[in-house]
């Protein structure tokens, strides 16, 4: 894993006046979308959280891990440290529930609920198609990268991870409108992806209202994200898709894929339109 990546999932032990587990991380300027940290990075530092935590409260209870994380993004954190609060709401045989809230001067910004659960092996019984199926495994010559303008005065991933968009899914930038539909690769810099990279790719795309001319930024108000296996060694591919535009909010759904294709990750938010 890259070293921005190793930091940033890397945590501190710390005095905790609650029952459970207390945590400090420190949050790069890179996992930034604007000023304000990336929502896909919030929940990757809050699944790892609750890995570690579960670890230490349950350590006979080997093979449960992460499957689903839902977040309610409370206020909007800054770059820089952050408090993690992680507690055991449910320890049963096949399923464990923690709860993992990420703090910043003395207030809860995000709140997440990580359920954790034995995986299971071998294939899926069932796979429909989906709109990830036509994608080259690789970005072909003439993406859209996030060191690229205009995207690198805004996205500011470039440092850690390789982001790439492809161009024809992406209307906006060429002045146009088109489908609410948004498709790209990403991995990270100089290292193969995980599951806990998987849940940040699982937010990466720009919101795909721009497609629709509404720019600006999209506040996240709840993430869902769904963790179905790990990924294979190569890049990773996402759809971002939209059926519903306001009013007031609009929903965005991910689908991760590996270079299998494989479904590592899915997710759904809920958004606010941009003003």
């Amino acid at each position: 894993m890259s070293e921005l990546l190793t930091a940033v999932r890397a945590l501190t032990r710390r005095p905790g006046d609650r029952v459970g587990v207390a945590y400090w991380a420190t949050i790069d300027p890179v996992f930034t979308i604007g000023p304000k940290v990336h929502g896909g990075s919030l929940q990757m530092i809050a699944v790892g959280a609750a890995r570690a935590a579960f670890t230490e409260l349950a350590p006979m209870a080997g093979g449960l891990v992460p499957v689903a994380i839902a977040s309610d993004y409370l206020a909007a954190p800054n770059p820089g440290v952050v408090d993690i609060d992680v507690a055991v709401r449910k320890h049963g045989r096949t399923v464990a529930v923690l709860t993992v809230d990420i703090g910043q001067g003395g207030r809860t910004m995000v709140s997440s609920t990580v359920t954790l659960a034995y995986a299971g092996e071998g294939e899926p019984s069932h796979r429909a198609p989906n709109g990830l199926d036509g994608v080259p495994v690789a970005p072909p010559v003439g993406g859209l990268t996030v060191d690229d303008a205009p995207m690198r005065d805004i996205v500011h991933f470039g440092p850690a991870l390789d982001m790439v968009l492809d161009p024809e899914s992406l209307p906006a930038m060429r002045g146009q409108t088109g489908a609410a539909r948004i498709v790209g690769w990403a991995r990270p810099k100089g290292a193969e992806p995980d599951l806990d990279f998987a849940v940040l790719v699982a937010d990466a795309s720009p919101p795909v209202v721009m497609n629709l001319g509404m720019f600006g930024w999209a506040p996240t108000v709840q993430l869902t994200t769904y963790l179905r296996r790990e990924p294979a060694p190569g890049w990773l591919r996402f759809e971002a898709s939209s059926v519903q535009v306001g009013p007031g909010m609009f929903e965005e759904d991910h689908l991760v894929v590996d270079s299998t294709g494989a479904v590592v990750a899915q997710s759904r938010q809920l958004a606010l339109l941009p003003k």
